[in-house]
């Protein structure tokens, strides 16, 4: 696939991307064939809210029969993978099988969530609403003023976001309380009281935070303004965005380590999706957003560093990147209002 002169991945693999996950959708299951459940099913909901009814119905199609419980169990199938996918396909693997139970039901609530915003009707509504609660309890909130947080910080940025947008969805105030709790509490208990940077708190375990704690963190504090109208979450956002551009962006080829390099290990960069989705494409669609929200051209800018950087990746194999391909439609969504 030839990519634009702005070294951006091609508009065309958007179109492509979605025909795959027809073609490798199993009705059964609702899943699909050689890629990231999650991160499928957002990428075409997210096309489905730009027009695209396609895109609409098959992931509507998808989310009924869809099982997240056992997503751990069953990763994608990498034969069904053409050769110059396997390498993603493996992480995919990997990455999947680690998928934490917390982790699969913010997954699934947003999910829910974001079907709503495509399609409201009663059953999606009530759907959701149980997923939300759902997961509520699988993290402890379900009760005011829990303090139990055994949850990585990961999970707990997806969660806020999950919650927040069911508050401005199903307008459920409660929704907001828990989700505004939750910001209150990854801002005062996950950060290095010596060093003032973020941690991957999980249980009574502490080390620096990695790049999906600070993508996934960043859009839930992005999702708690429109849902509380409070600007305090954007400067929490903007410092958090700058700690990860410090720690983690790599500055000469574009894009953002998974982790600080350390004595005893190289840093390491990929954009795929994994059982959670790409920090490298949270990261993209939370520059988009700041840009608006700021009015700083600079994080746009720095998007497209990010997906000019994984373009030919995402080329080679557009189902292990569909969350950097929602960056990249979103950046062409934006483009095109400006």
């Amino acid at each position: 696939m030839t990519q634009p002169a702005s070294g951006l991945p091609s508009p065309a693999l958007l179109t492509q991307a979605r025909a795959a996950l027809a073609l490798r959708a199993d009705p059964a299951t609702g899943r699909f064939a050689g890629a990231s459940s999650i991160a499928a099913m957002l990428f075409l909901l997210d096309r489905a809210r730009d027009g695209d009814d396609e895109a609409g119905r098959l992931a509507l199609a998808a989310l009924r029969p869809l099982s997240w419980g056992v997503l751990a169990a069953h990763p994608p199938d990498p034969p069904s993978l053409r050769a110059s996918e396997s390498r993603s396909a493996r992480r995919l693997v990997r990455d999947t099988s680690a998928l934490t139970s917390a982790s699969a039901a913010a997954a699934e609530a947003a999910v829910h969530v974001e079907a709503v915003e495509v399609k409201r009707n009663d059953g999606l509504e009530k759907t959701a609403r149980a997923a939300v609660d759902a997961a509520l309890a699988t993290f402890g909130w379900d009760k005011e003023g829990g303090d139990d947080d055994p949850q990585g910080t990961d999970a707990h940025g997806l969660m806020i976001a999950t919650l927040a947008r069911a508050a401005l969805t199903l307008d459920a105030p409660g929704y907001r309380e828990a989700a505004a709790r939750a910001g209150e509490r990854a801002l005062d208990h996950r950060v290095d009281a010596k060093r003032g940077t973020l941690l991957h708190l999980v249980g009574e375990g502490k080390r620096a935070a990695g790049l999906g704690d600070y993508a996934l963190l960043v859009r839930g504090l992005l999702d708690l303004l429109p849902a509380t109208g409070e600007k305090g979450w954007l400067h929490e956002a903007v410092r958090l965005q700058g700690e990860q551009e410090q720690r983690l962006g790599d500055v000469r080829e574009g894009g953002y380590f998974e982790s600080a390099e350390g004595a005893a290990r190289m840093a390491s960069k990929h954009g795929s999706d994994g059982s959670f989705l790409s920090g490298n494409g949270i990261s993209t669609l939370n520059l988009i957003d700041l840009s608006r929200l700021t009015g700083e051209r600079s994080y746009r800018d720095r998007a497209e560093g990010v997906l000019a950087a994984f373009a030919p990746e995402i080329a080679q194999a557009p189902l292990a990147h569909l969350t950097l391909l929602r960056a990249a439609q979103r950046l062409e969504r934006t483009s095109s209002a400006a």
